[in-house]
């Protein structure tokens, strides 16, 4: 088993698909329990799932059945209970310095639907979708809070984003953000933006308007 880091690679939609595809027959509730130590049968807990481990010192990566990488994310770099499931999506760093900023953001307007649709062609029509200054932003995504009005207008993050409600036991949630890095959206450092997926243990439990 290797525990070298892997840069993230960044997925087409179709891809997207694919990965959303192979999530379909999890069980949730076994993933949000968490994982067993590496020397207690990581490698069997994952194979359920059809992962194997790849990094597990500080987060648990594993590679899907379909060729993708998971992130399953814990408090504080423990095992259990797991956060939340984050997939790499997409990624783009602005060329020539903070100039190139807005073609930065322009890109992430541009392959946004292309992406949020291919979500939706396996989860359905998400339940919100909107960009940073919308009046109707959730303040909450399950536990995990989204940034205040303020940061969000000022720095325009998370600059896209779109949730689905999941049927899955005791509830869960899906998103995909596209969230710039501090500094992109007032040009004072060189922009980067990235799309994540996710899939959280609880439901949206507050901020629907």
């Amino acid at each position: 088993m290797s525990t070298s880091f892997e840069p993230p690679v960044d997925r087409t939609p179709q891809e997207l698909v694919t990965e959303l595809r192979g999530l379909t027959d999890v069980h949730w509730e076994t993933v949000w329990n968490g994982p067993p130590l590496a020397s207690q049968g990581l490698d069997e807990w994952c194979a359920q799932f059809g992962w194997t481990p790849t990094q597990f010192e500080y987060v648990l990566n594993v590679h899907t059945s379909t060729g993708g990488v998971m992130t399953l994310n814990a408090i504080g770099g423990s095992w259990a209970p797991v956060q939340s499931l984050s997939h790499w999506v997409w990624g783009e760093t602005a060329v020539g310095g903070p100039a190139g900023n807005p073609r930065v953001l322009a890109e992430a307007d541009q392959v946004w639907p292309l992406y949020r649709d291919a979500v939706s062609s396996v989860l359905g029509a998400p339940a919100w979708d909107g960009a940073w200054d919308s009046a109707a932003f959730p303040d909450e995504l399950g536990e995990f809070v989204v940034p205040k009005a303020e940061t969000r207008l000022t720095q325009k993050r998370p600059y896209r984003i779109a949730y689905w409600e999941l049927a899955a036991p005791g509830g869960a949630l899906a998103s995909l953000t596209i969230s710039p890095a501090t500094g992109t959206a007032d040009g004072s450092r060189v922009g980067v933006v990235n799309m994540t997926f996710r899939v959280y243990p609880r439901p949206l439990e507050t901020g629907r308007r």
